[in-house]
């Protein structure tokens, strides 16, 4: 039986505890977990920058001094606005992968072993005009194969792309999924699914507990780190997991870990996806941290596996 390693993307921290010595530290000591996805949005908003810089050595350092291992640097909220790889104009494609660069670069710096997350998104008319999309969508193949042979040259050995919550972002369906593995096989270092289970949820229009399934019975080529998050049908949150978003989420912990039973993976890395609102009690968020952290540990000592 594989075994997983149970951790975090520090997203929770965004805007709360957005020093290395704080988060760091949490996931450690309050949540007891040794690995951990750097969120973008915790760095400095250029990543090309001294400060950025400076910031990513400071994440390697603490974390190592606490024992944390950084798995990989994750795009937030701050990228996921922007239409990146996909973007119609040139100009701002060409500065989405300067942007890339200068993430993958910042992974290495801060200890991680891969980079990733969102990679484009279609505007309404690109996604409407035939053409134009198969052009975009050309192109940010390319792009990503590039992408792979500089992450290479720095010391990752993987990159992360996400299935996403809207059509327009491709790689939300499992064919696209699938077909985006296809395409990057041939590549440097590994294109690795980043498989965000609450997102099939979000998508899907009615109640359907088998909503997961296909996605955790597929037969990848690399595979997948997953991401926790509990979300409700037609609605993508980032939601804690407990017993009040259990009782409407659509991620059944114990659904996902029999299937991933069967998985012949040395190793597979969950780590929890839990965005906050904005406005909500900071101590609150510490406590549906805490409960989520416990929900998952539990279970997966429920069904035996090794956990590291």
């Amino acid at each position: 039986m594989p075994k997983v390693h149970l951790g975090i993307n520090a997203c929770f921290a965004v805007k709360r505890w957005p020093e290395p010595e704080d988060w760091i530290g949490m996931i450690c000591e309050d949540l007891h977990l040794r690995v951990a996805q750097v969120s973008t949005d915790l760095l400095p908003l250029s990543l090309g920058s001294t400060a950025a810089a400076e910031y990513a050595d400071e994440v390697r350092t603490v974390a190592e001094s606490k024992g944390v291992q950084i798995h990989s640097m994750f795009t937030g909220l701050g990228a996921y606005s922007s239409n990146l790889l996909l973007s119609e104009s040139e100009r701002d494609r060409s500065a989405a992968y300067a942007w890339y660069q200068d993430m993958i670069r910042l992974a290495a710096s801060s200890g991680g072993r891969g980079a990733g997350g969102h990679i484009g998104a279609f505007s309404v008319r690109a996604f409407g005009d035939e053409a134009l999309r198969q052009k975009l969508l050309s192109g940010e193949i390319e792009a990503m194969k590039r992408l792979a042979e500089f992450a290479s040259s720095v010391g990752l050995d993987h990159l992360q792309f996400e299935n996403l919550a809207v059509a327009r972002e491709p790689g939300h369906s499992l064919d696209e999924a699938l077909w985006f593995e296809e395409q990057l096989s041939a590549c440097d270092i590994p294109w690795v699914l980043c498989l965000d289970l609450g997102h099939p949820v979000a998508l899907a229009q009615s109640d359907a507990p088998d909503v997961l399934d296909s996605w955790l019975e597929t037969k990848w080529q690399n595979t997948p780190v997953i991401q926790l998050q509990q979300s409700s049908f037609g609605s993508d949150q980032h939601g804690p997991f407990t017993a009040r978003t259990n009782q409407s989420g659509g991620v059944d912990c114990d659904r996902v870990l029999t299937y991933l039973e069967s998985w012949t993976a040395d190793d597979i890395f969950l780590f929890l996806e839990i965005i906050p609102h904005h406005e909500g009690d900071d101590e609150l968020v510490v406590d549906e941290l805490t409960a989520s952290v416990e929900f998952w540990r539990d279970g997966i000592s429920r069904h035996r596996f090794e956990h590291a």
